[in-house]
């Protein structure tokens, strides 16, 4: 239940701040507080359903990263989960993040932790900023290069191209890394509680290099229907990635509750939803002497988009959230 549903609109928006929502009054045209509290409620929602996704993507991306580099790189571990980032030039940023796992400080030292962190439990502690950045490591500790044709072919079973000749080549592998660098800047967005729906130039799926740079192939959202149409496409690239990680995740995410909810909440219907919706009804369904009742409320809920909390005795039994159409 939105945890924003039960209260009245101006003290709510006094606690969040007129500057922090006057971008949804400009950018929605809202008419009252009511509105405008239900539009960030609506941006809370749906960052929430996009912020579990994401994290499905992470915790896939993490681990596919980490076997296939555990097959090729390693000592310490067993099969399958290695200490690789040992035995990878890892550029400055990475590898301070690795050390900061390892090693705590003392001054200006840096003191092995103890026991020492076992490769899985350094994996789990690296953030999502850091794996796209891997695919800057081109060498090993003994020089040799790292293999990152046959090792992105093994990562992305699901993509259209599965052999080590495609990925070998530096610019499918900045595709690649665009396309999580996406991922991690909405999930970074979510993280600090910016408004999802306000976003820059889409660029293209490219890297930035030495005399060259992404070119902007859409502007930045101008209206509500664009903002829409470009969480959209953000979501299919997001699940798409998903798709070429794990074809099995893929398939029974596309099932799943996080999926049906996020498709409708990125729905135009799901805007007037929130913003036309009314405060929560405090029902005690005590009152209400068999079935007929119980559905002529049901019925009226429904079609006045009143959500409600239903007790008994006192005792809280759950919310009826009218659906979103």
């Amino acid at each position: 239940m939105p945890i924003l549903s039960n209260l009245s609109p101006t003290p709510v928006i006094g606690a969040l701040s007129h500057a922090r929502l006057s971008s949804y009054r400009r950018f929605f045209g809202t008419l009252s507080d009511a509105e405008l509290l239900g539009l960030y409620a609506w941006n809370e929602e749906l960052s929430a359903s996009l912020f579990r996704t994401i994290s499905l993507v992470e915790i896939v991306l993490r681990n596919q990263f980490h076997r296939q580099l555990s097959n090729s790189y390693g000592v310490t571990g067993t099969a399958g989960s290695r200490d690789w980032y040992l035995h990878v030039r890892l550029t400055t940023d990475s590898k301070k993040n690795v050390d900061k796992v390892l090693f705590r400080r003392r001054g200006a030292a840096q003191i092995p932790r103890t026991p020492v962190p076992s490769p899985d439990d350094v994996v789990s502690k690296l953030t999502f900023g850091f794996w796209p950045h891997l695919l800057d490591a081109t060498h090993d500790t003994l020089g040799h290069r790292v293999p990152w044709g046959n090792l992105l072919a093994a990562m992305l079973p699901g993509h259209r191209y599965t052999l080590p000749s495609y990925w070998i080549r530096q610019k499918h592998q900045d595709e690649f890394f665009a396309r999580l660098d996406l991922c991690n800047e909405l999930r970074n967005r979510i993280a600090h509680h910016e408004p999802i729906w306000k976003l820059g130039p889409l660029l293209q799926e490219a890297r930035a290099r030495p005399g060259s740079v992404p070119a902007i192939v859409a502007l930045a959202p101008a209206t509500p229907a664009d903002a829409l149409a470009r969480l959209r496409l953000l979501h299919d690239r997001i699940i798409e990635l998903l798709g070429w990680l794990s074809p099995d995740l893929y398939a029974a995410y596309m099932g799943s509750e996080t999926q049906m909810r996020t498709l409708a909440l990125l729905d135009e219907r799901a805007l007037r939803h929130y913003k036309n919706r009314r405060m929560l009804a405090q029902v005690d369904v005590s009152r209400f002497r068999g079935g007929k009742g119980m559905r002529q409320l049901i019925r009226y809920a429904s079609r006045n988009r009143q959500p409600m909390h239903l007790t008994e005795g006192g005792a809280s039994m759950g919310h009826w959230i009218c659906p979103i159409r």
